[in-house]
């Protein structure tokens, strides 16, 4: 049974991601308008079907998958995604993408050690990643949720 459950949630994961990626290129780099905010869209570096599915919903720190549907299916192509995106391996978030695409748990820890994070909300993130890198996605997605939702109000 619980063999069942993890394909069926697999396989509505992954039914979810290719409607994301279905997306014309337009819309996914710039973003869908709100009506009345014009400067509310921002463009994604790149192109590509990687580059869709990894349009972050929220900021997230440096070193960790973004959370987008990408990095909750899978935080090493989240990570290979993010090396083009945040400039390439000439820039200090690129490599740590790049160390997140050997090991998405080491490149939290790299991240600790070399900036420290001032708040304890960012370490408390950085233990989740180094504890489950999905988990820490499915976080940031739920939070940016919330957000949407008190931004509705």
């Amino acid at each position: 049974m619980y063999l069942s459950m993890t394909r069926t949630i697999s396989v509505v994961a992954l039914a979810f991601a290719l409607a994301i990626s279905s997306i014309t290129p337009c819309q996914a780099q710039w973003g869908i308008p709100s009506a009345g905010r014009s400067g509310f869209a921002r463009p994604a570096a790149g192109g590509g079907l990687l580059a869709r599915l990894n349009k972050p919903l929220v900021p997230t720190l440096p070193g960790l998958p973004t959370a987008s549907p990408l990095g909750l299916i899978a935080p090493r192509l989240s990570m290979l995604a993010q090396i083009g995106q945040l400039g390439g391996l000439k820039t200090q978030a690129g490599r740590l993408a790049g160390i997140g695409l050997v090991s998405p748990r080491i490149s939290p820890v790299v991240a600790l050690v070399r900036k420290p994070p001032v708040t304890r909300q960012a370490r408390l993130m950085y233990g989740l990643t180094i504890l489950s890198p999905r988990a820490a996605v499915l976080v940031g997605m739920l939070k940016s949720f919330s957000g949407m939702a008190s931004f509705v109000r």
